[in-house]
């Protein structure tokens, strides 16, 4: 059994909930199972491992509102941490890491970066040496974690903008696939606007609307949306077929739950769907979510199995139409409160070395959402995140969402809701289009990102997360949604 211990000079500086999403995690960044409370002024995080690891942590970071932010290497010790200042070595840590592989790889960075990266150091050094002071430490903490996330920030910017130049000179920038969920088949400017800003339609029911009594399917609402994109010559993406949330399952399901009598009905309604739809849609999405437990409480070898079965049962009726799995908390954050073996890396490596003839993979980055979603990062530590899931070599399909509002959402089918705390101020549309504004772009800039899809296209419909459409519930267009028609013309030209 390890123990680490943090102080904290300026405890308000945690956020709500802190305690609760805070975790250790190898080099790898997967979290161990922890245990975390805090003791007065101290945080004590306890696992089963004795190995170093890095804390992730929420904070406070004044500008910016709420970050999970992430120390450096950590040994086990009896001796307590400074918890700023650990938050400040690995931010600092992070951006010289990244800043020597961008190098690496032939990026070139301002002038002044250099000096202002080592401003930023001299500034950590301070803190670390003034720890008999605890409140200037952090203050000194806090501002080469300021320091540090402009840095990442620029770095970041500067990667997209010599990635785009680079495209545009060779001619590759118009091949992703930019996409959002449908509920119903738009009309009238909603519809102009869609089919100017995406050519992938993301259309799909939950297991509840398809088949609301156990061997009665109900497929009228998805047939209307397959017909509106085959009219509109859009491409489709249906799916997902099989997803174990709680408000996507039937009712009747749970008179009997086990995984004998679930499987059979799970890959019956997956064969009922492809039978109905092949020929009609452009790409399977054949499971989701499936690296979490979910309300019948599966073993992680059922789950597998069963996600393979599924798209083994994909394959056998429709063998040319391309099929992509995805997963949700890309960053594995469920994984420090359950016994997990599984990552959701691991778990979607393992289905690609089962050769089922995967055609990508997909990562679901509910950004902001909690339980459930993704918890707020900066840019360089997404960009991080994204260079690891690369590594498994196959395209990736990533599938965003991001709120505009923390009020009440009644047409929000998931327990999910916005962080109350992302940006100071409260989260807004404007908010939401700034997200917009560094998210969507990295996303382009990376080799391996062939789709994008926004999750979903409209509040005024019943949706699955809180206000995390482009269309607000007055039918009016969010600034979000300037920000993705600007970003498509940009890297389609």
């Amino acid at each position: 059994m390890g123990q680490m211990r943090f102080a904290i000079p300026r405890p308000e500086r945690l956020v709500s909930g802190a305690v609760e999403q805070a975790y250790l995690a190898g080099s790898d960044g997967v979290p161990w199972e922890c245990r975390a409370w805090l003791e007065q002024d101290t945080l004590v995080v306890e696992r089963d491992t004795r190995e170093s690891g890095y804390l992730y942590v929420p904070w406070h970071v004044p500008g910016r509102g709420r970050l999970q932010l992430c120390s450096g290497s950590l040994m086990e010790r009896g001796r307590t941490y400074c918890l700023p200042v650990e938050l400040a070595r690995g931010t600092v840590h992070r951006v010289r890491q990244q800043l020597a592989q961008r190098q690496a790889g032939g990026l070139k960075i301002a002038a002044d970066f250099t000096e202002r990266l080592k401003a930023a150091s001299a500034t950590l050094a301070r803190a670390v040496t003034s720890q008999e002071h605890p409140l200037l430490t952090q203050a000194l903490s806090e501002d080469a974690i300021r320091q540090a996330l402009d840095l990442g920030d620029q770095l970041c910017a500067a990667y997209v903008q010599q990635v785009q130049a680079a495209r545009r000179e060779t001619g590759v920038s118009g091949g992703i696939l930019w996409g959002s969920r449908l509920q119903t088949p738009l009309e009238g400017t909603r519809a102009e606007s869609f089919q100017d800003l995406c050519n992938l339609a993301v259309v799909g029911q939950t297991w509840a609307d398809w088949e609301p009594r156990l061997g009665e399917y109900d497929f009228q609402r998805t047939d209307a949306l397959v017909a509106w994109c085959q009219q509109h010559q859009m491409r489709c993406c249906l799916g997902p077929l099989l997803r174990m949330d709680k408000h996507h399952l039937p009712d009747w399901l749970f008179l009997d739950d086990s995984y004998e009598e679930v499987a059979p009905c799970a890959l019956a309604l997956v064969e009922a769907v492809v039978q109905r739809y092949r020929g009609k849609v452009h790409l399977w999405h054949v499971a989701a979510r499936m690296n979490h437990e979910g309300p019948l409480g599966f073993s992680e070898e059922h789950r597998l199995r069963l996600v393979v079965e599924a798209v083994d049962r994909v394959r056998s009726l429709d063998a040319r139409t391309p099929v992509v799995v995805s997963f949700q908390q890309p960053w594995g954050e469920y994984i420090a409160r359950q016994d997990q073996e599984l990552t959701p890396l691991y778990f979607a490596d393992t289905l690609l070395r089962g050769e089922l003839g995967l055609s990508g993979i997909g990562i679901e980055i509910d950004y902001g959402y909690w339980p459930g979603g993704t918890l707020p990062r900066d840019p360089l530590e997404v960009s991080r995140q994204l260079d690891r899931w690369e590594q498994l070599g196959a395209p990736l399909m990533v599938l965003v969402a991001a709120p505009s509002s923390t009020t009440p959402d009644p047409l929000a089918s998931h327990p999910a809701r916005p962080l109350p705390d992302l940006q100071e101020g409260g989260v807004s549309p404007a908010w939401q289009q700034k997200l917009a504004g560094w998210l969507l772009p990295l996303l382009m800039a990376k080799p391996g990102v062939q789709a994008i899809v926004w999750d979903p296209w409209q509040d005024d419909q019943p949706h699955e997360l809180a206000h995390g459409g482009l269309w607000d519930v007055a039918g009016q267009p969010k600034p979000a949604l300037q920000t993705w028609a600007e970003l498509r013309r940009r890297w389609t030209m």
